[in-house]
């Protein structure tokens, strides 16, 4: 039986993040231990309809996982590990904020089992963080990686975030020069995504801050990003993510591959045997049907092959080393060239993308306009009679 992985949300923060639209809440912290011992009975409910999977890594997300005790993320884990096979070197990864990390939890994690630690750290600059309302400052980001060495954590991810309202290059230039100095296992660098409905969303488009940086300004922080991890010896192996030797984030990698998960867990998503299915997204409708121990969740359908074509070039592309041209014959029964001879033609005359028998992936420079690459395959697609769904 192939090896899954498992996503274990945790809505809880401390105060939303002005850029954030996932599904998190401040206000519930009296709740935590209903909310772990509903997600503990899902476990069990899953496994109970799954089976006893064998499990290759886990992931505690959020929100703020590290609003949790020690004592609870034990609990979770020793579910875990009761209802599954949980490989000897699984990687077994948190995220926490910088402001909410004390020395007695995280020595917790690490003998509950976790192994790697993800800090959303974004920026190195104050002034930064307060405008998109982190609650951490740059020196507390500095203590909590001390802090994460000296409880034993030897695989250490630093979130940052670029293309902030009023940012300059030089401003990223300091707060990866800082990031770096930290000697992080792994640096995932993202520039900032605007989603509507958020506060930063609406106070941008509404003048209410400063600008976001300009095309020239964005371009420059990707050459710095780009140069910056190269000399301090991160190597690039996904458009935003960079790690030294051996240590890639391998739960990311999962997605990035289309592999099959499990997610527990308010809004958690799930891809296994074929199907999709999601949790719901309501605090109390969540705890309900998980109190319930009712497996039935919302279904998203399997996705039509065609998709699941799309959604492979698309995930795979991200990837420096790109798409496994010859699991992808396989699982679809067709040549990626086949599918997108056009695009794939035109890509690689322009030097976009590379391809063998083996491997398709995007040059650097390719990476660089990777959007534009995805478009154009989505369009070659939509252009053909659709038989297959």
């Amino acid at each position: 039986m192939e090896t899954i992985s498992l996503y274990i949300h945790i809505p809880l923060c401390v105060k939303k993040c002005a850029y954030c639209d996932f599904a998190s809440f401040s206000g519930h912290m009296e709740q935590r231990d209903r909310y772990v011992q509903a997600v503990c009975r899902e476990i069990r409910a899953q496994a109970a309809f799954f089976g006893r999977r064998r499990i290759v890594t886990v992931f505690f997300g959020g929100g703020t996982p590290t609003l949790l005790s020690g004592k609870q993320i034990q609990s979770i884990m020793q579910t875990v590990n009761d209802c599954f096979d949980v490989l000897p070197d699984a990687e077994i990864s948190m995220e926490g904020n910088p402001g909410t990390l004390n020395m007695k939890n995280l020595r917790a994690y690490h003998e509950a089992g976790v192994n790697r630690l993800s800090l959303g750290v974004q920026s190195m600059d104050d002034s930064l963080l307060a405008a998109i309302g982190r609650i951490h400052t740059a020196k507390e980001a500095e203590a909590a990686v001390r802090m994460a060495r000296e409880a034993g954590f030897e695989n250490l991810n630093l979130d940052l975030m670029y293309g902030l309202p009023g940012q300059t290059a030089q401003q990223w230039r300091d707060t990866l020069q800082k990031a770096i100095a930290l000697k992080p296992d792994h640096l995932s660098c993202y520039s900032l995504i605007l989603e509507e409905g958020t506060p930063l969303f609406d106070s941008v488009n509404r003048g209410r801050c400063a600008p976001l940086p300009d095309e020239d300004a964005m371009e420059e922080m990707d050459a710095l990003t780009m140069r910056l991890t190269r000399e301090a010896g991160y190597a690039q192996y996904e458009v935003s993510n960079f790690a030294r030797a051996g240590m890639q984030c391998r739960h990311n990698i999962v997605y990035w591959e289309c592999l099959p998960y499990l997610g527990v867990g308010l809004n958690a998503h799930s891809d296994m045997d074929g199907r999709r299915f999601y949790n719901p997204q309501s605090w109390e409708e969540y705890l309900e049907m998980a109190e319930r121990g009712d497996t039935v969740r919302k279904e998203e359908g399997g996705g039509s092959r065609t998709e699941r074509m799309f959604e492979r070039m698309m995930m795979g592309l991200r990837q420096t080393k790109g798409v496994d041209a010859v699991r992808f014959a396989r699982d679809f029964g067709v040549q990626a060239q086949d599918v997108w001879p056009e695009t794939m033609g035109e890509m690689t005359g322009k030097k976009l993308m590379a391809s063998n028998k083996e491997r398709i992936r995007l040059t650097q420079r390719g990476m660089q306009v990777m959007n534009g690459v995805l478009v154009s395959l989505m369009e070659e697609m939509d252009s053909k009679p659709q038989t297959d769904d």
